[in-house]
């Protein structure tokens, strides 16, 4: 483990002590070291070197969760170390897209689980937690009801729309990669309101003007983001286009850029932009997931009516 490597595994324990969820932790560390045997010794010896009690327990939970998901942990080092992901801008749309394409074909071919959430370290239970943490706040929010059409944009694997059929009255779902359209169809195919479609990545084409109640994303917005802002504005001018009056648009992590205070100033110039109030910006309103939350809510009657 290099010097920077250490400083930032230390860094991420102590925030993870303070507040924080072993999972979480576990996909940090990886993130910061991708090598689940040297990661074990570090928290290990960061665990011998601390006086606290606390510490030491928090850590020692932190090390047996990652034994306990031993082959998922070696499954995201290795995601890792192929470099097929990475945070450097795109320099085109066109270039953005099929990025998109590949690195999401190739992670759902991984594990399912990590390749839309790698604090799930691969288990279908810490994944089902986490997006069940989510649909609560859906509902504490008042975006869902039996009477309402939903559209998430990048659905991976279909997980929210199992989560969200029963919820509402149609759950759509559009991904621009076809192995994740496959894995997504197969997960719903037993629900009759779910409807899995396969999308350029360009826009909302395929749906009416005003023919849905809520558009969400969730942990995909920040592919957009990479790929430029003029992807940024279309998808945020289709939400606008497609919602019906009063219809939400959330969206679940705007970017991976580590600057929340900038993140929140765009997302409000869009929102004032594209006709939308905003309700929630930038909050972390999960235990289970670091995910930040933006919520937008479409004039109930448009201006021009």
């Amino acid at each position: 483990m290099t010097r920077a490597q250490w400083a930032d595994v230390r860094r991420i324990l102590s925030a993870y002590v303070r507040r924080g969820d072993p999972a979480i932790a576990a996909r940090d560390v990886l993130l910061a070291c991708p090598d689940v045997a040297i990661a074990q010794a570090a928290i290990g010896e960061a665990r011998e070197r601390s006086r606290s009690a606390t510490t030491r327990a928090a850590l020692g939970r932190l090390s047996r969760l990652m034994r306990a998901h031993a082959a998922g942990c070696e499954r995201i080092a290795r995601m890792l170390r192929a470099e097929v992901d990475h945070d450097r801008p795109l320099p085109s749309v066109d270039e953005g897209i099929a990025f998109c394409r590949k690195l999401f074909d190739w992670s759902v071919r991984q594990n399912p689980e990590s390749s839309v959430a790698l604090c799930s370290l691969g288990s279908p239970r810490l994944l089902a937690r986490v997006t069940h943490e989510i649909v609560a706040a859906f509902a504490q929010w008042g975006v869902l009801g039996r009477d309402r059409d939903t559209l998430e944009i990048g659905c991976g694997i279909g997980r929210m729309q199992v989560a969200l059929s029963g919820r509402v009255r149609s759950a759509h779902g559009i991904d621009l990669s076809a192995g994740m359209v496959r894995a997504a169809r197969k997960r719903c195919a037993h629900l009759g309101n779910v409807h899995i479609q396969t999308t350029s990545g360009r826009d909302l084409a395929r749906y009416a003007d005003r023919s849905l109640d809520l558009v969400y994303a969730v942990d995909s917005f920040p592919y957009l983001v990479q790929s430029g802002m003029a992807l940024v504005e279309t998808h945020l001018r289709e939400a606008a286009r497609v919602l019906r009056p009063g219809g939400d648009l959330v969206i679940l992590n705007f970017s991976y850029r580590s600057d929340a205070a900038k993140d929140r100033r765009i997302v409000r110039a869009l929102a004032k932009r594209h006709g939308f109030a905003v309700v929630r910006c930038g909050d972390k309103p999960f235990a289970h997931w670091d995910g930040e939350a933006f919520h937008l809510r479409k004039a109930a009657r448009p201006l021009n009516d």
